[in-house]
């Protein structure tokens, strides 16, 4: 025996509840494992399964009576682990590790058995598979696998658990399951992978029964940390779906509860941590918050990312002033980060008709406005959008291409008037656009978040969230 420890000793551990002892992590538990290893040279997987059944191996409120199958084939495939394990490389291992994993998660899924003793190993473990599938994935061409084959196949094992857990039928809350306590961890690990995975959409699903899966009344209960990491999650789906002021309210709520969460965080090498999730977020935020009117406070955004802050306020500044052409320069300049972030395809839909509100305002104030006049020309819109939208576009991806015209001047108003961004009438033949007689510009452009908000409202079901 290596450093004293015997399956005999494996057994008792776990009889007395301390399941750590069945972790596959080796940076953590790689003594037990070396120890297990030299106990076990020379046992086929017949004479393990034997060692096993033989150990009776009863948990901490395990009805004596009952044998606990899914259990016992965790065990084994734990000791198959410890068995023929290579600890110089993660990838002839890997069919050990991921078969154990499932296994373990397999014997979480049946609730008629003491489970709550295994969701602390399942968590540590799920952080443990995870970044090493992530490795694998990394590597995958000269492994030879599919992209996101081992992430994908993690995200497997962690569903049927979400789909497992379920709130009693007859309603009883006076003990909260162990599983109903994780159950905000699980889902932010499984979104987490789907996004990984370049496949969102499978979010929905985990969005749409959380509230039903859960037994906490409110939402607040969970973990701040996780709540937060929840609002991010939930806020890039609602970007991915278009719908830019339901992102906004949760990545804007995540950002504000990280903030104060940092406020009341003493150490040093957490708060660095917590630094980087407040750049994770702002990468969102500052996007979204554009598409739908916002002015980010920049001067507070460069002492969280001065990179990021330079950045956006380059495309703000554009968007603001109308310049249709620079905007465009932008969105081609950060094509591959904005598609890596799911932010391109959002910000080409939804910027145009603000930077030409913009521009059309600009107008309006500088020559309607000041001549006391409610008429707008066509003509003179045009020119406006001739300088903005430009005619050196040759360089550009087609993607960016402009595909609007000055000529487009009538239909680009009738969307601004149909929108509510716009406060007037087309008369076509006469090509003009009339608008009330005043000399405050908002009453002819309206604040455009508000109108925004009123267009696309807030899903009510996110109000749980509140609670």
């Amino acid at each position: 025996m290596v450093n004293g420890y015997s399956l005999l000793d494996l057994v008792r551990d776990i009889g007395n509840g301390h399941l750590g002892v069945l972790s596959i992590n080796i940076e953590k538990n790689g003594v037990r494992i070396a120890a297990l290893q030299n106990d076990l040279q020379g046992q086929d997987d017949k004479m393990i399964d034997r060692l096993v059944d033989g150990s009776k191996i009863i948990m901490p409120g395990q009805d004596p009576t009952r044998r606990w199958t899914r259990l016992n084939i965790m065990v084994v495939s734990f000791l198959k682990f410890c068995r023929d394990v290579d600890p110089w490389s993660l990838w002839t291992s890997s069919d050990l590790i991921f078969e154990h994993y499932s296994n373990l998660n397999n014997a979480l899924l049946d609730d008629s058995y003491p489970v709550d003793a295994l969701t602390e190993l399942f968590l540590s473990e799920t952080e443990y598979v995870t970044k090493l599938a992530i490795k694998l994935d990394a590597n995958n061409l000269d492994l030879g696998t599919k992209q996101s084959l081992f992430l994908s196949y993690i995200s497997s094992i962690i569903s049927k658990l979400f789909n497992s857990i379920k709130p009693p039928r007859d309603g009883a809350n006076s003990t909260i399951p162990n599983k109903q306590l994780i159950l905000l961890n699980i889902i932010n690990k499984l979104n987490n992978i789907y996004f990984r995975i370049n496949s969102p959409q499978l979010c929905s699903n985990i969005f749409k029964n959380f509230k039903p899966k859960s037994m906490f009344e409110s939402f607040k209960r969970y973990p701040i940390h996780e709540q937060i990491e929840f609002r991010y999650l939930l806020g890039r789906y609602y970007v991915i779906n278009f719908r830019m002021t339901n992102a906004f309210v949760q990545l804007d709520t995540a950002f504000r509860m990280l903030c104060q969460y940092m406020e009341q965080c003493p150490h040093t090498a957490t708060r660095e941590i917590l630094q980087r999730n407040l750049k994770r977020i702002l990468k969102y935020l500052i996007p979204v918050g554009i598409t739908i009117g916002k002015k980010p406070h920049f001067q507070a955004v460069r002492g969280i990312d001065l990179d990021l802050a330079k950045s956006y306020i380059e495309l703000s500044r554009n968007v603001n002033s109308g310049n249709f052409k620079q905007v465009n320069f932008w969105l081609a300049s950060n094509e591959d980060e904005l598609k890596s972030q799911n932010l391109l395809l959002p910000l080409l839909q939804k910027l145009p008709i603000l930077v030409f509100r913009n521009l059309f305002r600009k107008v309006v104030i500088e020559y309607v406005l000041s001549a006391q006049n409610n008429k707008i020309s066509y003509d003179l819109l045009m020119r406006a959008l001739q300088v903005s939208i430009g005619s050196d576009q040759l360089a550009l991806p087609p993607m960016f291409k402009v595909i609007h015209r000055p000529e487009d001047v009538e239909n680009i108003l009738v969307t601004l008037i149909n929108l509510g961004f716009l406060r007037g009438n087309c008369f076509p033949a006469l090509r003009l656009c009339v608008v009330k007689k005043t000399t405050d510009i908002n009453d002819i452009f309206p604040e455009m978040t508000e109108r925004i908000v009123k267009m696309f409202p807030l899903n009510n079901e996110d109000n749980w969230f509140d609670i």
